[in-house]
């Protein structure tokens, strides 16, 4: 049995295809953050990250008023684990994600 998460990158030629959850699990646990992040520093690093991407970032616009304005938070925190750069894809499957916190 395999215990080692397999690695996860969205096909960021198509990310209308991909889950808005999938996008902030690969955005948020590539920066090294956890289920026990905060909330407030989740956001902050998303604002951070819309500024550095021009793939991500209408996807983060959303994130964010879902979030902010939705009060969604909880339902994005819910896929990250208790390991920084890994997140339970909508799929359910535990998955590694590249170390992403240079950026």
């Amino acid at each position: 049995m395999n215990d080692v998460p397999t690695m996860y990158k969205p096909k960021t030629d198509n990310l209308d295809k991909v889950a808005s959850c999938d996008i902030f699990g690969y955005l948020i646990a590539s920066q090294g953050l956890t289920i026990h992040s905060l909330p407030l520093d989740v956001v902050e690093k998303l604002y951070e990250l819309r500024r550095v991407s021009t793939t991500y970032s209408s996807y983060i616009n959303t994130m964010l008023l879902n979030i902010i304005v939705g009060n969604e938070i909880d339902d994005y925190m819910d896929i990250l684990t208790d390991t920084p750069y890994q997140f339970i894809t909508t799929d359910g499957e535990l998955v590694s994600v590249d170390d992403l916190s240079w950026i």
